[in-house]
């Protein structure tokens, strides 16, 4: 069914297959939002509250971090295990850093009660599987809980703020502006937030509606392959968009804090900001999957897959819409943590 495919779907597959490494954003994206909002905080409070809490690391730096904590190895006595693999945490490659990212694991790891098949806790931190037909977060809808991005960011702001963490989460002050800073630049990727279900015929599916089926959970579309060339499983979908903040130039890259102070800020009580780029997360997420066509159900050890066929021009409408993402999520991470700490008279 994939033979009409052209060079479009080269591309497509190249990149799915170097971006494997379960990073939202990867390094590229998380950096990006996080020195947007260090440029946009400077000259203001929240910069000094942030060099107060980091000391010698920038904003830009710990918003890798949630990521980086991936490779402490909870069945090798929480020994972080993966020096040298990531660049972006070699920032946090020594005996003091490796010491904080195991305190953080050793509390955040099985207090959730992570259901069988479920990652560990602080990994549920970084997404919501929201279907998208619900067009906005409602906490208790299928794909939530109460330690996913959303719970999860608001209870690491609540603790900048002054307050305790919203268990099942357990964060430092260092740990809630690292997962601050990093669940900014999950929430702008949308399939962080968004997740398309299947039937077995590949069939948009509702499971807040026609009832929880795990076997139509594509997991944020981890379970969706997009194809080779000949027509083969290649990559999968949410690995694509986790990489495509690597598909910007240099140029595009330098112009992104610029074009951040132009976006209009959020209105309204802070209060009510996570619910709302939340929802909006989810109307990008349904501009995500919109134009793609799915094969049928395919049974692997795995799990369930479904192969995708993308419409012709979804490479560069996905690398311009993740480009407004980076703006918008940079932008925000600026407007939070000067609300958290607004400038004194």
């Amino acid at each position: 069914m994939f033979t009409s495919f052209t060079r479009h779907v080269a591309a497509l597959t190249l990149l799915a297959a170097s971006c494997s490494q379960a990073f939202g954003y990867g390094a590229v994206g998380h950096n990006t939002v996080g020195d947007i909002a260090d440029q946009l905080i400077q000259g203001h409070r929240a910069a000094a509250e942030v060099k107060r809490i980091l000391g010698p690391v920038s904003l830009r730096d710990i918003a890798v971090w949630d990521d980086c904590v991936k490779g402490i190895d909870v069945y090798k006595d929480f020994q972080y295990t993966s020096t040298g693999r990531f660049p972006e945490c070699a920032v946090f490659e020594n005996p003091s850093e490796e010491a904080l990212m195991r305190a953080y694991v050793q509390r955040n790891n099985e207090q959730c009660k992570p259901k069988p098949g479920e990652e560990s806790c602080h990994k549920q931190y970084h997404y919501s599987n929201v279907a998208i037909q619900r067009g906005h977060y409602e906490a208790g809808a299928v794909g939530t809980s109460d330690h996913d991005l959303v719970p999860a960011l608001k209870s690491a702001i609540q603790v900048l703020r002054g307050g305790q963490a919203n268990p099942p989460t357990d964060l430092t002050e260092r740990e809630a502006l690292a997962l601050v800073a990093h669940t900014l630049g999950d929430m702008h990727q949308p399939l962080h937030m968004g997740s398309i279900y299947l039937d077995a015929d590949g069939k948009v599916y509702d499971p807040d509606k026609q009832g929880a089926d795990p076997q139509t959970h594509t997991v944020g579309a981890n379970a969706i392959t997009l194809p080779r060339p000949d027509g083969t499983p290649g990559g999968n979908l949410h690995s694509y968009w986790d990489g495509l903040p690597n598909r910007l130039t240099a140029a595009q890259l330098a112009a992104l804090p610029e074009q951040a102070r132009r976006v209009t800020p959020t209105g309204g009580s802070p209060d009510r900001w996570v619910d709302l780029w939340a929802s909006e997360s989810l109307q990008e997420a349904q501009l995500a999957f919109d134009g793609m066509r799915f094969g049928p159900r395919q049974q692997t050890p795995r799990g369930p897959r479904w192969a995708a066929t993308p419409p012709t021009d979804y490479d560069a409408r996905s690398i311009e819409q993740v480009r407004l993402e980076l703006i918008k999520g940079g932008a925000r991470l600026a407007q939070l943590l000067m609300s958290i700490w607004p400038d004194k008279p």
